[in-house]
């Protein structure tokens, strides 16, 4: 099965005292790119995470982000700093002995002081955390990888009919290659007994030389080799896995012997398919671009 190199997948997970959510989406590309947005106190996870991905995507620009929370109680990393309590207590006695200032210091006098209050978070066990992160990423590549598979069985489907259309027209151009090369050697056969019309010459000779260049029309060959490239492509597309290179090699190849046949052609019929053909390979080779 072929997969598109465009998808999304999304996965959250609440374990104990964290919540983690990861997303992951990609685009065509034609290596394999991805871009990391992670916590500053994660990011050390961030090899070990390019590692499953990379198990099972070879192409596409690949867009990674994880949200972490953190549900610690208050109490576990707010505390009161002592020390700074200690100073204002002892400047604001030093003030009412010196001043002569009367009234009671009150608690929320203390509140509106800056640095009474200290927050000492200690960092998540990264250990811990990767057990957290390694599953809530392959949920996420689980889903992300289905839509992917999803989207390549339906570019796969289009891409089958469209050459087997192509298939169609080259057992249409075969049909009238005989008659391509008959109309060729009768046109040139005449064109050369105008040319001579006044000298003596071999007409034997004239026949075999008039045969040879009419032979350099003839696209058996061609239509050989294109059927052949077509039987390649539709195995690539059964095989499955990551093909899209192969795919895009083997259009190069049909266009290339679609040009040739049309240089060879000198029947109407035989260009006009000839164009439908190229057509036909632009639009194949569009869809690829989106194939693994």
């Amino acid at each position: 099965m072929v997969s598109s190199m465009t998808g999304y997948g999304r996965a959250e997970l609440v374990k104990e005292d964290v919540k983690a959510s990861v997303d992951i989406s990609s685009v065509n590309n034609r290596f394999c790119e991805i871009q990391f947005r992670l916590p500053k106190s994660l990011s050390p996870l961030e090899s070990k995470l390019k590692e499953i991905i990379l198990s099972t995507i070879t192409r596409g620009k690949i867009s990674y982000t994880l949200n972490w929370e953190e549900s610690l109680p208050l109490a576990s990393y707010a505390k009161l700093n002592e020390e700074a309590a200690d100073v204002y207590q002892t400047i604001i006695a030093q003030l009412k002995e010196k001043y002569n200032l009367s009234g009671e210091v009150r608690v929320d006098h203390f509140l509106n002081l800056p640095d009474l209050i200290k927050v000492e978070k200690e960092e998540y066990d990264i250990d811990k955390a990767w057990e957290v992160v390694n599953e809530v990423t392959l949920k996420a590549l689980e889903e992300f990888n289905s839509m992917r598979k999803s989207e390549g069985t339906r570019l796969a489907s289009d891409l089958k009919q469209r050459v087997k259309n192509l298939d169609r027209t080259i057992s249409e151009i075969e049909d009238l290659t005989p008659l391509n090369v008959n109309n060729y050697r009768k046109k040139l056969k005449l064109r050369v007994s105008e040319l001579l019309a006044d000298m003596v010459v071999d007409e034997q000779r004239i026949e075999q030389e008039v045969a040879l260049m009419a032979e350099k029309c003839d696209v058996t060959e061609e239509c050989v080799r294109f059927k052949s490239h077509n039987q390649q492509f539709l195995s690539a597309l059964e095989e499955g896995g990551p093909v899209g290179k192969r795919l895009t090699f083997l259009l190069q190849e049909m266009n290339r012997e679609a040009n040739t046949i049309g240089a060879k052609a000198s029947d109407a019929r035989i260009s006009q398919k000839v164009i439908f053909l190229k057509e036909e390979i632009e639009k194949i080779r569009e869809q690829v671009q989106n194939i693994e």
